[in-house]
């Protein structure tokens, strides 16, 4: 279950951590779950600017995602036979 301070997007999700410098990022797409990266701030008093970062990382995944499975989709429709829909 997710804390309520967690995001997710798509397949991606990050969540916190008992540091706040720290959070982990996961891949749940079923049948391939697993953590990804511990992302790891550079500075303890920009806290909000690194949570806003990797909601953009996690957004930024879930959007290439999405992506890549539309350019399948259209090479399967680009590659049918003639006349099948």
């Amino acid at each position: 279950m997710a804390a309520p301070d967690d995001f997710s997007a798509g397949h991606y999700a990050v969540t916190y951590t008992v540091h706040s410098t720290r959070r982990n990022l996961f891949h749940f797409a079923p049948g391939q779950e697993r953590q990804l990266a511990t992302l790891v701030s550079g500075s303890r008093t920009r806290i909000a600017e690194f949570d806003a970062d990797c909601e953009r990382i996690v957004r930024a995944l879930a959007h290439y995602d999405a992506q890549s499975a539309r350019d399948i989709a259209q090479a399967c429709i680009e590659a049918r036979p003639r006349g099948i829909l």
